[in-house]
């Protein structure tokens, strides 16, 4: 109750006849991270200090009041640079602070206004490699298959040449940086007697870093790059050390995998659709539930047949328990 009183205190604006005063200022400069330490603390002061980033006009207008939001300091921090309390609010993970109507305007802010934008090319660059890919794994391999003229041959060369140094180079950059700074940072988590960075708790992490590990294998397993030592026809995917031989096929599961991921890591796209986005959000969900009816289905089924096959009958189709 002290600490619910000096917040309220410190956010209360009062007035004289020559100036206005407000603590909101002196509060973030004083404590840049107080933010971070209600959420680790005292979440329960977290409505209090977000109430008192709001003034509303005791006179109505059209029975509508004037509400003005003082916002600036968790967007920015007094060095000018990008505030985390975004970040320390999603990770307190209470849906009732991230629906107070602070949060909500100073996120849909920084949404609306920079991250949205950033956002889209980057999901437009990895939507342009999804392309490609397909059109060299699914369209191209497949026509003209063991007749392929010049202009095809070169054509999936470079967009397996895209592949590789675009999209492969890319989010192996992006794996070494993330992994640096969690390393940096020690934010790591234990998995078994195993450390590893925070980062790849994050499914879409963990399925660019599955991606990455596919394609570099499939570099290794590249069947030009085989033709090519053959001094056959240039850039062709036909020839004695490939056709075959278990590097083809090991090269086309890869490529099927890859596609899955590829597909796969186009669901944060949901984004943009608050409709799609809660679809995907509820069958997240109902996955786990789905998991539990499996193993419980699967019990079932084991219990029954192990104990139908132990009686003593003579039917052929309850010989054994598959």
């Amino acid at each position: 109750n002290c600490a619910r009183a000096m917040i309220r205190d410190l956010l209360t604006i009062r007035v004289d006849r020559d100036n206005y005063y407000y603590g909101c200022d002196e509060l973030f400069a004083r404590h840049p991270d107080v933010i971070h330490r209600l959420c680790a603390d005292a979440a329960a002061l977290l409505p209090t200090l977000l109430d008192g980033l709001i003034w509303r006009s005791r006179l109505s207008v059209n029975a509508q009041r004037r509400v003005n939001y003082y916002v600036k300091r968790v967007i920015q921090d007094e060095n000018g640079k990008f505030n985390q309390a975004l970040e320390w609010l999603v990770d307190g993970q209470d849906p009732k602070i991230i629906c107070h109507p602070v949060v909500v305007l100073f996120s849909d802010m920084i949404w609306g206004r920079l991250a949205s934008r950033y956002f889209f090319l980057g999901r437009c660059y990895f939507l342009l490699t999804l392309i490609i890919f397909i059109t060299s794994q699914s369209i191209l391999l497949h026509m003209n298959e063991g007749n392929e003229g010049e202009a095809q041959r070169i054509a999936t060369f470079l967009c397996r040449l895209f592949i590789y140094l675009g999209s492969m180079g890319q989010m192996f950059f992006n794996q070494v940086k993330l992994s640096a700074s969690d390393f940096k940072t020690k934010s790591v988590v234990s998995v078994g007697c195993l450390k590893v960075p925070e980062y790849l708790c994050d499914m879409q992490n963990l399925g660019s870093l599955a991606l990455l590990i596919i394609l570099a294998l499939m570099c290794s397993q590249e069947p030009i790059f085989y033709c090519a030592g053959d001094g056959g026809v240039l850039f062709t995917t036909h020839c004695p050390s490939v056709d075959g031989t278990d590097r083809k096929n090991a090269y086309a599961a890869m490529s099927m995998f890859a596609m899955l991921l590829y597909w796969a890591l186009l669901i944060d796209l949901t984004i943009f659709s608050m409709r799609i986005s809660a679809y995907t959000l509820v069958c997240g969900r109902v996955l786990s539930e789905l998991g539990l009816f499996l193993g419980a289905m699967a019990f079932l089924v084991v219990a029954f047949s192990s104990s139908i096959s132990a009686l003593n009958h003579k039917s052929k189709d309850f010989a054994g328990i598959p």
